[in-house]
């Protein structure tokens, strides 16, 4: 049986600039910096939350990192994963240090329940990681699927100390896995729109073309979908994270131009 709180829990490409006029302006157009920050934004979050689902399942307190703490006595109910001050190595490969604070109101099947997700001090792969996320359980569609909104509000300092901010307002549908107590089968799709500003302090729009899926089975989560994405005074261009296939690869589509990036940790 799956734990209450179950949580379905980039690209940098500096194209050189031209002295002829023209060529600039492409060159401009053709900067993947924003592309790069909010795959590795997307991907980050995501990676969390499937962190979270992996320490409720095991629950209670540990003696070796990271440690967890669950009261589920109190309304709401709490938890803290503490991997302590110096990098852990967890189990999916990431380095983490710092705590994930984790609030919910009722089970993760229960229509209205409501998940919060926060961050002490927390860094992965030695990235800052800030904000939160909060879960919202909607009920079932018309195909009995269980679905959520997503609201993200989250900030990433890297380890150049850059900074990359990235909101979203989704929607999250959960379309396989549901009936089983294997957390890897279980896949999501999402839909909905996203704002942000990237290293560079230039500001982003998204909207989701063609539903993201999210797979816990593979480390990049990202294995599908299309995201329309639209940089700062720069053309709109695409991200489509592939055809289901667990291999850490993208597509991005500026104008007549197309490059194959490689998602981050």
């Amino acid at each position: 049986m799956k734990t209450s709180i179950k949580l379905a829990i980039g690209l940098f490409l500096v194209i050189g600039l031209s002295f002829v006029s023209c060529k600039k302006e492409n060159s401009e157009d053709l900067e993947m910096s924003t592309s790069e920050d909010m795959a590795f934004s997307e991907n980050s979050f995501d990676q969390i939350f499937k962190e979270v689902d992996e320490n409720a399942n095991e629950g209670g307190l540990k003696k070796s990192y990271p440690i967890v703490l669950i009261d589920s006595l109190s309304n709401p109910r709490t938890m803290s994963i503490d991997y302590g001050t110096v990098n852990f190595l967890c189990k999916d490969g990431n380095y983490r240090r710092g705590k994930i604070l984790v609030n919910w109101s009722g089970k993760y099947r229960q229509e209205n329940t409501v998940i919060n997700i926060g961050f002490d001090n927390f860094y992965q792969n030695d990235n800052l990681i800030e904000g939160y996320k909060k879960i919202t359980n909607t009920g079932r569609n018309t195909l009995n699927q269980l679905t959520f909104t997503i609201e993200v509000n989250g900030k990433i300092t890297n380890t150049a100390n850059e900074v990359i901010s990235w909101n979203s307002n989704r929607q999250r549908t959960w379309i396989n896995g549901e009936n089983t107590a294997i957390r890897n089968d279980d896949i999501y799709t999402i839909s909905g729109e996203t704002n942000g500003t990237n290293r560079n302090g230039q500001t982003f729009t998204s909207k989701i073309i063609s539903p993201l899926t999210i797979n816990l089975g593979c480390d990049w989560r990202l294995v599908a979908g299309i995201v329309e994405l639209t940089p700062q005074n720069k053309a709109t261009r695409t991200i489509d994270y592939g055809d289901g296939s667990c291999d850490r690869l993208a597509t991005v589509k500026v104008k007549d131009k197309s490059f194959t990036i490689t998602l981050k940790r």
